[in-house]
This record gives structure tokens, C-alpha cells and sequence, in this order.
């Protein structure tokens, strides 16, 4: 089955980490898991579960009588479709104009950069004489 339709809102996603992190859970138990910080109730749970099923990001079913929801696509697929498109809208599906605008405006560690240099060597490896 394909996912690559499934566009998931900000606070959509907080409720996929959840089922991604330990899924089936029915509602009550999702609106646990998301915590005390959160600002929602759980009838707002359910608002997003009914659109997350909706978008066929989710399927309910029952288990001792009780609503459970499980994701359908993993979360590397979500992740993967949510990096493109946020590349494709905002650098052009430019990967080096999104790296470097990022590393000339964020601060960042001599551990942060030490591994991003990793990485690219990883991909590019310079040749040993």
C-alpha cells in the first residue's frame, strides 16, 4: 500500500509519535502518553484519531472492547515524504541550499559539526594516495 498521499499536521504528528513509540493504545491512553504539558483534552484526541483514520494514517480496532489505533505507514516513511516536501517548498528540492542555510544561520558545536563532516564523508569519501 502506499503512503505517500498522507499529509499529517504538526500536532497529528505528536499523536503518530505516540502510536509509533507503543501502538495499539486506545485514546485515553494516548492522551496519558502525550503528557502533562499538553493543552488538549481528550475529546481532541479523538478529533485527530478521526482524521489521522481518516487520511488512512491509522487503523482502529478493538481489543477487550475498546477502541485501539495502530499507525499504517512507519515512521521513517512519514518522516522520509515530510523532509521532501519540505524541501521541495522551501529550497526548491535544493538539498545544499537547505544544508547551508542552515549552517550559516544555527549555531552549532564543534560536535555537531564534527559529525555532519562524518556524514559527508561517509557519502564522499577523499581518495588516499
Amino acid at each position: 500500500m502506499k503512503h505517500n498521499k498522507i499529509r499529517i499536521s504538526r500536532s497529528e504528528w505528536e499523536v503518530m509519535e505516540v502510536l509509533w513509540h507503543k501502538a495499539p493504545l486506545s485514546a485515553s491512553e494516548i492522551f496519558e502518553m502525550l503528557g502533562p504539558e499538553t493543552t488538549w483534552n481528550t475529546k481532541t484526541v479523538r478529533a485527530f484519531l478521526d482524521r489521522l483514520e481518516q487520511k488512512k494514517a491509522i487503523r482502529k480496532e478493538k481489543a477487550h472492547g475498546v477502541n485501539v489505533f495502530k499507525p499504517i505507514p512507519k515512521r521513517e516513511h512519514c518522516l522520509r515524504h515530510e523532509s521532501r516536501s519540505f524541501l521541495d517548498r522551501f529550497f526548491r528540492g535544493n538539498p545544499v541550499s537547505m544544508m547551508s542555510h542552515f549552517i550559516e544561520r544555527e549555531e552549532l558545536s564543534k560536535d555537531e559539526i564534527r559529525r555532519l563532516q562524518q556524514l559527508l564523508d561517509t557519502k564522499c569519501p577523499t581518495d588516499e594516495k
